[in-house]
């Protein structure tokens, strides 16, 4: 498989006390074969699904850097792993999209555990990408 573009979706609202409006509760990566980045986190605002943008960045990374992420994501989703799945944490969810525009979808909670080819999937894309505070499948940042 082939992938084209991928969008990974970060919850990282908790149980407990509800955010604050301008606590970050949610983050969306964007990542294309073109070397093309968007990132947006979103903050609590009112809540009930009506986040407000708190800060967008798009960036390139060159298409080679863009293909070995997408890579490594295309063998996750073929490897078939079962994910992660607790109930007191977020979650988070992955579209990608392959070069015949076929879509695969994968979700699993904000605890880290993506592997691929023997790569920790979210220090991977954090070292691929320069953004700070980068949450991707969780792990090492604090959660709202």
């Amino acid at each position: 498989m082939q992938i084209q573009k991928v969008q990974i979706i970060s919850d990282l609202l908790c149980y407990g006390p509800r955010p604050e409006p301008n606590d970050e509760v949610e983050q969306r990566l964007t990542i294309s074969s073109s070397g093309r980045i968007w990132f947006t986190r979103y903050n609590y605002g009112t809540g009930y699904g009506k986040y407000e943008v708190g800060r967008k960045k798009q960036l390139f990374i060159g298409k080679a850097r863009a293909a070995k992420l997408l890579e490594l994501i295309s063998s996750y989703i073929e490897n078939n792993d079962i994910c992660i799945v607790a109930t007191d944490i977020g979650d988070w969810n992955m579209t990608a999209v392959d070069v015949v525009g076929k879509k695969y979808s994968k979700t699993g909670s904000m605890c880290g555990g993506v592997i691929a080819r023997d790569i920790d999937l979210t220090d991977y894309i954090r070292m691929a990408i320069p953004i700070e505070e980068l949450t991707v499948f969780g792990g090492g940042y604090n959660m709202v």
